[in-house]
């Protein structure tokens, strides 16, 4: 009997330190916390987004499209080539005239009057050509060249926006699994702080020998359970805040806190408005109706080959350090290159093209397909979380009215301390539940809005 009482009275000791350190506790912890900067979902989506090194890969490379479409669309414009060569002659240049080859002049007789031959001895001499060729009929494939340039462009920009989905909903799950893990450090420091304390209490009634030795050993155990708890849960966190610092593109050791969960607010959405919102969003769909229209292009390309190239050319050839020769020439005309038999090459070309159009036309209905199945399993994963956020909910509502109870009978001498202690761990359990049920609905909220392509 008196062991009992003393049990009681250590216990009833326990609560009362152990509130006054646990307020104190969360006092230095809400005062350490407050020197970090305040970090909202929508901050670290707004950093990531303009930070994220994956984001600003993609957008580079849809910046050098424009750098190609330019330097292709410069081929429109008439082309200067201009070429030197000089050298050595390796063999004598010789030039010989018949007798009487210009002719048989009176008083003169013919001329030459003999067989002459004109001989450049090797030495050093100059070559020098030069053309202007201002494309024609070419017009028409450059545009097209053009043209699925500029859908490899919106391709690749539709990849960016894919990229910056993923980052946001990344970012997204990221804080709000940090928020869950946050609770449930406060929770397991909090239990760690009890225990310690409920330790110290004991150890001295154990001396006095108010209690058995196994009560404290019970004790013991459990405040090295709850440590170990509490060092998983910081090293998650601290984990959790340096992949949350990587995907915001910023040095992993930032300190930063994070906001309180949001609580849910109704959103009134269908499974069919939601998949139309991904047909209409979707990078992805996007993409392969640009891939399609590129294969349709590409096919247009192979039967312009049978359209002969003309150009309007100027070409200049001059001849220095050459005896007898003319030292320039210059024409200027119409250019026609043309392959009039190609044994059938260009019509397997257009065959071959019309083939990849069939597969692109696959590819969109096959995105469409896999993208509606995904929005319904993210949908239907969105349902569930906010189904358990309920319960949590109400659990948690159950619980709080339990002790409130429980302190009230407790007032009264109408319960033991271990009652109230059991009600008072099973409230904060069902507090932890509902912050977890939260999160994890703000997380699977967030994988439907990148299902949607939002």
């Amino acid at each position: 009997m008196k062991n009992a009482i003393h049990i009681t009275a250590l216990v009833f000791v326990v609560i009362l330190v152990t509130g006054a350190l646990l307020a104190q506790d969360s006092q230095s912890a809400a005062t350490s916390e407050a020197t970090a900067p305040l970090l909202t979902v929508d901050e670290a989506v707004a950093l990531a987004v303009a930070n994220n090194r994956l984001v600003k890969n993609s957008s580079l490379e849809a910046e050098k499209f424009d750098y190609q479409i330019h330097a292709t669309a410069t081929r429109r414009r008439p082309q200067f080539n201009v070429s030197v060569l000089g050298g050595m002659l390796l063999n004598p240049i010789d030039f010989t005239f018949p007798a009487g080859l210009f002719g048989v002049f009176p008083g003169i007789g013919p001329f030459p009057p003999t067989q002459t031959t004109i001989t450049t001895p090797r030495r050093p001499s100059v070559l020098s050509m030069g053309t202007i060729n201002q494309p024609i009929t070419q017009q028409y494939k450059i545009g097209l060249g053009i043209r699925v340039q500029e859908l490899g462009r919106d391709i690749t920009r539709e990849d960016v926006r894919l990229e910056r989905q993923k980052v946001e909903a990344n970012v997204r799950k990221a804080y709000f699994e940090l928020i869950a893990t946050q609770t449930g450090a406060d929770a397991a420091r909090q239990g760690v702080t009890a225990l310690r304390d409920a330790k110290t209490v004991a150890e001295r009634y154990a001396a006095e020998r108010a209690i058995l030795s196994a009560d404290l050993l019970e004790i013991e155990a459990r405040l090295a359970k709850q440590e170990y708890q509490l060092a998983v849960a910081e090293n998650g966190l601290a984990t959790q805040r340096e992949h949350l610092n990587q995907l915001m593109g910023r040095e992993i050791a930032v300190k930063f806190r994070v906001s309180s969960t949001p609580e849910v607010e109704p959103i009134p959405l269908s499974l069919d408005s939601a998949r139309q919102r991904a047909i209409a969003n979707r990078p992805e769909i996007q993409q392969a109706n640009l891939k399609q229209q590129q294969a349709e292009y590409a096919k247009r390309i192979a039967k312009a080959g049978a359209i002969p190239d003309v150009s309007f050319n100027v070409s200049y050839f001059g001849v220095n350090n050459v005896d007898f020769v003319p030292r320039n020439y210059a024409i200027a005309g119409i250019y026609l290159s043309w392959e009039p038999f190609d044994w059938q090459r260009r019509r397997d070309e257009v065959a071959e093209r019309s083939l990849t159009i069939n597969q692109a036309k696959n590819a969109v209905a096959e995105t469409e397909s896999q993208i509606a199945v995904e929005v319904g399993m993210r949908f239907r994963k969105w349902r569930e979380t906010l189904l358990l956020m309920k319960s949590a909910a109400l659990t948690q509502q159950a619980r709080a009215e339990q002790l409130r109870v429980a302190n009230n009978k407790f007032k009264e001498n109408a319960a033991l301390v271990k009652d109230v202690l059991q009600v008072q761990a099973q409230s904060a359990e069902a507090d932890y539940q509902y912050q977890e049920s939260l999160s994890q609905y703000w997380s699977a909220l967030a994988d439907l809005r990148k299902a949607m392509g939002e």
